[in-house]
């Protein structure tokens, strides 16, 4: 079975970067499985898997544009502790996942330098600038059922009864 949108595939594969640092997989594989054309992985790894068949095995490199993009200067910023005083308990060399209270959001950031007046933070994603190199087994593919395909759907808006209405 081919590997095509709203189906269902199981993958085994490991991935490294250049200087042969392995991210997932190794000397066993690494498992993934996700329902195709729902963003579910990376964009350039689902393209690079379109159209192939159960028990084909593939490399291929994703290059850092296609993947987590290149690394952005503008990203790296300076702040001072006067502006941001939780730098002073901040680490050289560490990430830090920090949380928006308002939004709930997540991100992290890299903890470049820090001196007396403030901290230097990188912005940037862990894996921004790097060609990532894929080694992959399809495992298995089906087609998605009704009730997948239901849970997939993305939320309809437009006429909503407004709350209390019912009542």
């Amino acid at each position: 079975m081919e590997v095509i949108k709203d189906h269902f595939v199981v993958i085994e594969y490991s991935v490294r970067l250049d200087d042969g640092t392995v991210l997932k997989g190794g000397e066993e594989p690494a498992s993934m499985n996700f329902a195709v054309g729902y963003d579910q992985v990376l964009p350039a790894l689902e393209s690079r898997l379109l159209g192939k068949e159960v028990g084909e095995e593939l490399s291929f490199t994703i290059p850092a544009r296609e993947a987590f993009g290149e690394r952005d200067p503008q990203q790296i910023r300076r702040k001072s502790f006067d502006e941001f005083p939780q730098g002073r308990n901040l680490e050289v060399g560490k990430w830090v996942v920090a949380t928006n209270d308002v939004l709930g959001a997540q991100y992290t950031y890299y903890v470049q330098e820090k001196d007396a007046d403030g901290v230097v933070l990188d912005y940037n994603h862990p894996l921004a600038g790097k060609d990532l190199h894929y080694q992959v087994k399809i495992m298995s593919v089906r087609p998605l059922e009704p009730e997948e395909m239901a849970e997939l759907r993305p939320c309809k808006t437009g006429d909503v009864t407004p709350p209390g209405a019912l009542g």
